[in-house]
């Protein structure tokens, strides 16, 4: 029996030099992260440089070696930066995990549940008198569409505006005692503003309380509302100009104009609205 023929020496030192280039092409791709650290064997290509190594007379294949257990050493250091990293976030790698499940027994790991098991929550036990009475209650409770019918309400009443009568009607104050104020206002700003005159909106409405001044504010509005005074926009403010006769009747062709007042207090009204 003849021993096997051993390959020529030429080839293997070139496949030895092909194994080497393609070991430092992969310590290359891992520092520029395309492939994570543990991807390439350290061990494996260890064994690869001893395979080798004996066999290199020349100067740049001693260079080649060299340059590949550098690229390993830099490998080997990325791997142990990201195990320190994993274990100090308390990392496991998912399939020794999935391994170290499938070699405990159904009784360990019963017991390790309870250990770690913490629960937030409790929920009363579920008796077979309680299940009796929710089936008695869907069998009774009536169709959707049924109880729709019977649930189905009015239309509601559209808003309407708060005049004098409306006032009286509610209790808040009698027809005279809204006139007696009425006037009253009127009676201010004639005095106020003369017979040609006219004041700021702001500056007459303002009072120091938040309640005196929507009272005022809602009194003005009947004010223009029977003709007892006109509203003016001058130079970007609003005016009150007082009439000398009030027509005491509401004023044909009016426009609704709301004014906000705030109600954090006096200072934050502002002076001009616009």
């Amino acid at each position: 029996m003849t021993a096997p023929e051993k390959k020529p020496e030429r080839v293997r030192l070139t496949s030895g030099r092909k194994e080497l280039r393609e070991l430092i092409q992969t310590c290359e791709a891992i520092r520029e992260h395309k492939f994570n650290p543990f991807f390439l064997d350290i061990g494996l290509a260890v064994e690869t440089l001893r395979k080798y190594f004996p066999h290199w007379d020349l100067l740049d294949d001693h260079c080649l070696d060299a340059e590949t257990i550098r690229d390993l050493a830099e490998v080997l250091g990325l791997q142990k930066s990201q195990l320190r990293y994993q274990s100090s976030a308390l990392y496991t790698n998912p399939e020794m995990l999935e391994r170290k499940f499938h070699s405990l027994s159904i009784k360990r790991l019963g017991e390790i549940f309870l250990k770690s098991w913490h629960p937030i929550v409790e929920r009363e036990q579920l008796t077979v008198d309680a299940v009796r009475e929710g089936l008695a209650y869907w069998d009774q409770l009536l169709s959707y569409e049924e109880r729709r019918k019977r649930l189905a309400l009015r239309r509601p009443a559209q808003p309407v505006a708060a005049d004098l009568d409306s006032l009286v009607k509610s209790g808040i104050m009698t027809r005279e005692e809204f006139a007696k104020s009425l006037r009253g206002l009127w009676e201010e700003l004639r005095a106020q503003t003369g017979e040609d005159g006219s004041i700021e909106y702001w500056s007459f409405v303002r009072r120091d309380s938040y309640q005196e001044t929507v009272q005022r504010a809602y009194y003005v509005s009947f004010l223009l509302t029977y003709g007892y005074a006109k509203m003016l926009r001058d130079a970007g403010e609003l005016k009150l100009m007082s009439l000398a006769t009030p027509t005491e009747k509401t004023t044909a062709g009016l426009v609704s104009f709301p004014i906000a007042i705030p109600k954090d207090g006096q200072s934050t009204i502002p002076a001009n609205p616009f």
